[in-house]
């Protein structure tokens, strides 16, 4: 059985049982993602936090601040 998108509710490449390591487009705590919906930035209430940036800034504050930026960037 394959693997539904969690955006848009299409049927993924990957079978359930495939693990996550094994897989593009999954984003931890969020789910599988469709490959339509991972790249594209539109049509969509979800941003996307490189992890590098969640790593590397320590301070909440700093943290909010960059997500709010990334944010406009897309909008």
């Amino acid at each position: 059985m394959k693997d539904l998108c969690v955006s848009c509710g299409a049927e993924t490449a990957y079978e359930v049982s495939t693990h996550v390591d094994m897989r593009n487009a999954y984003i931890e705590g969020v789910g599988q993602l469709c490959a339509k919906c991972y790249t594209s930035g539109s049509n969509r209430n979800h941003i996307l936090v490189p992890e590098v940036t969640i790593i590397n800034t320590p301070n909440n504050s700093e943290l909010g601040a960059k997500v709010r930026e990334i944010y406009h960037e897309t909008k």
